[in-house]
């Protein structure tokens, strides 16, 4: 495993040479897309790699050639929609609303105006696509739905334009919200980026929500021809490079998700650097899964080497995104190694250099629990139970009820071990139990497991200390059909059928 890995992380440094090489030469490379439109000589360049960014969710790239756009055909409209999409993340839920009517006031201060800028046809549907997708409704779930209704008919009456096809199956795709059991949406994006893909095998957009679209453990091996082509697709797009890991995770494929976010934080980390960027964004996100797969493939000091790095930044910047990243990354170290220790969340508590403490991060409040209820502190472990009910409260007052659910998971999780640490096993397997059945009614994960402790690892870890085996064995396999080849939980099988074996052979 460890040459493996070694030569999966040597080719994976190679490639990124390689790719930065090629950006050097061609000014960056995105995917191919054929999108003709009125733009003059001038402003295509710039407004196609516009849309190729988008395409790839590099937003700050893409707003930035839509405003050199602007520059070369003032008159242009499209190059102020583009603007205005570069500040609409559909996947995360995220708008800037702001900012995305500032862009489109830019080119007529109403509707109207905007629209007769456009030629009839279909950039001024795309134009007015946007008074519903940053207008009417102050809920923008509903203005998601509203926008795909109108890519929809846009679709419908340019049925063999790719470009629109695969901006049509994106808006399917911002539709969806955490707990959404529906998966028509998701399949039907699938089904038009699939379209695209087979017509185009470079097109960035439809390699990219192929593997959103199948980014669950049912269906993430139907995505694994798109994730092996992604990358290679746009590889000046550091998202490019990331996405791909997505299926690699739903699979358990660690080689490919460390080669995979090698690359890719390297490349967000270049552009952070080159374009001034807020830290704790694509550059931790890629760290975190890079760690992860560490993590997973047992290379322990390779993901200590993340967290160092991950220290690094956040020791030079305060500002939330970039300390919950941390602390969310020191969280998993300290649960996926089982290497507990003390991780203060007493008033007042302060993180190194004296900035505030991390207890924000719900990942680190349960690391924290699990940590002193290991090391039988029971006061600090109770301090981390209080802080998750706090949270699971807090989150039950809202209007998302599906947001508590994890946290719910969390304050379970560490109130069975401080039963489990007092010696009252029934207490610890009612919690676990229930346990399980919320994290069970949860979205499989798109990523590293959240709660960072799968409690059906938790409770298959108590059931195998009871010497119940074939119990423990139900919980991994449950926890390996939501998050295949989990290391805790391979493990965890393993130990539970060999005690069983054990038990079960006849005596001589």
């Amino acid at each position: 495993m460890k040459t493996v890995l070694a030569g999966t992380a040597a080719a994976a440094v190679i490639l990124f040479s390689a790719t930065t090489g090629m950006q050097a030469q061609s000014g960056g490379q995105l995917g191919t897309i054929n999108f003709p439109s009125s733009a003059s000589a001038a402003a295509q360049p710039s407004f196609l790699t516009g849309v190729k960014a988008l395409f790839n969710f590099e937003f700050d790239i893409a707003g930035d050639a839509f405003v050199e756009t602007q520059k070369a055909d003032p008159a242009f409209a499209l190059g102020y929609w583009g603007e205005a999409m570069s500040y609409n993340h559909p996947l995360w839920a995220q708008q800037d609303l702001g900012k995305a009517r500032k862009a489109l006031d830019k080119l007529a201060p109403t509707a109207a105006a905007r629209a007769a800028k456009a030629p009839a046809g279909k950039e001024r549907m795309l134009v007015e696509s946007l008074e519903i997708l940053f207008g009417g409704s102050n809920d923008k779930l509903t203005r998601d739905i509203a926008y795909a209704d109108a890519m929809k008919k846009i679709h419908e009456k340019f049925p063999n334009d790719d470009e629109i096809t695969t901006f049509y199956a994106l808006a399917l795709l911002g539709t969806a919200r955490p707990g959404d059991k529906s998966i028509r949406n998701a399949m039907q994006a699938a089904a038009l980026s699939e379209a695209v893909f087979q017509k185009n095998p470079q097109h960035p957009g439809a390699a990219h929500y192929i593997i959103h679209s199948f980014d669950d453990p049912d269906h993430a091996i139907l995505a694994l021809p798109a994730a092996r082509a992604y990358s290679k697709i746009a590889p000046a797009a550091a998202h490019a490079l990331h996405m791909p890991s997505h299926i690699f995770v739903q699979l358990g494929m660690w080689d490919d998700v460390i080669a995979s976010n090698i690359v890719a934080y390297k490349a967000a980390d270049q552009l952070a650097t080159a374009k001034n960027l807020p830290r704790g964004r694509e550059d931790f996100h890629t760290l975190s899964w890079l760690q992860y797969g560490y993590l997973q493939a047992g290379k322990f000091d390779e993901a200590a080497k993340t967290l160092a790095t991950g220290k690094a930044v956040a020791d030079k910047d305060v500002s939330p995104q970039v300390r919950d990243g941390y602390a969310a990354m020191k969280a998993r170290q300290v649960v996926e190694t089982g290497k507990w220790e003390a991780l203060p969340l007493a008033a007042g508590a302060v993180r190194d250099g004296g900035a505030p403490g991390y207890d924000g991060s719900a990942a680190y409040v349960l690391a924290s629990g699990l940590s002193a209820a290991k090391m039988g502190d029971m006061a600090a472990a109770k301090v981390a139970l209080d802080k998750l009910t706090a949270m699971r409260t807090q989150a039950e007052s809202g209007s998302n009820a599906y947001r508590s659910r994890p946290f719910a998971v969390m304050e379970k999780e560490v109130g069975a071990a401080i039963a489990s640490a007092q010696k009252n096993g029934a207490e610890a397997e009612r919690l676990l139990k229930e346990a399980t059945e919320i994290e069970r009614a949860l979205d499989a994960p798109s990523g590293p497991p959240e709660p960072i402790k799968p409690s059906f690892e938790l409770y298959g870890e108590l059931l195998l200390e009871q010497g119940r085996t074939k119990d423990a064995a139900a919980q991994f396999e449950q926890s390996l059909l939501r998050m295949p080849n989990r290391r805790a939980a391979v493990q965890g099988l393993e130990r539970a059928q060999a005690k069983s074996s054990t038990s079960q052979a006849p005596a001589r």
